[in-house]
């Protein structure tokens, strides 16, 4: 898995679409998944408030022709104030080699609209192989309203109760061999 480089006009039409794009690819060699999901958690000073918005798309049917050797993700993040609230939307899209996609809008309103110190990025520095059946955190959005700055981004820290990540949406994928 690896985030897909834009190109400068890219970058210039992308930054259309949200605050924040997390684009990416999953190459499978031996095209053995046939089922993809994605989702978003929303964690609350470590501790998980819910599940986001998500999908389940099945991938190389054995019956079809045409397998999948690589899937590309499109997460967006975008802000914006309603009233006295902060209402954060998001998409997810799935883009299969034969043309097959999916996709899915959700969004969370927040009370109040302050905006302090954020981060995002991807996290495939955190493990070496991809292993099928399981979540893989892709990518994350961090806030705290009260803080000017964060500290680097500790995912372990992140996911347990702290006082350093007050918002943090956690992006994950995961590959299944098992069809839908």
């Amino acid at each position: 898995m690896n985030e897909i480089t834009l190109s400068e006009n890219e970058e210039v039409m992308f930054s259309l679409l949200a605050d924040q794009i997390f684009y990416f690819e999953f190459h499978e060699r031996e095209k053995q998944f046939q089922s993809i999901e994605v989702r978003v958690e929303y964690y609350h000073y470590g501790e998980l408030v819910e599940n986001i918005g998500g999908m389940k798309m099945g991938a190389n049917d054995p019956e079809a022709e045409v397998e999948d050797e690589r899937v590309r993700f499109l997460f967006t993040f975008d802000t914006k104030e309603e009233g006295d609230d902060l209402a954060v939307s998001r998409t997810l899209k799935l883009l299969y080699d034969r043309g097959a996609a999916g996709s899915t809008d959700y969004s969370i309103t927040r009370e109040g609209t302050n905006r302090g110190a954020s981060s995002w990025g991807y996290l495939f520095d955190r493990f070496d192989e991809f292993p099928v059946g399981e979540k893989v955190y892709t990518a994350y959005f961090v806030e705290n309203v009260e803080a000017a700055h964060l500290k680097s981004f500790d995912y372990e820290e992140a996911i347990y109760p702290n006082n350093e990540y007050e918002h943090v949406f956690l992006y994950y994928v995961k590959i299944d061999d098992d069809p839908l």
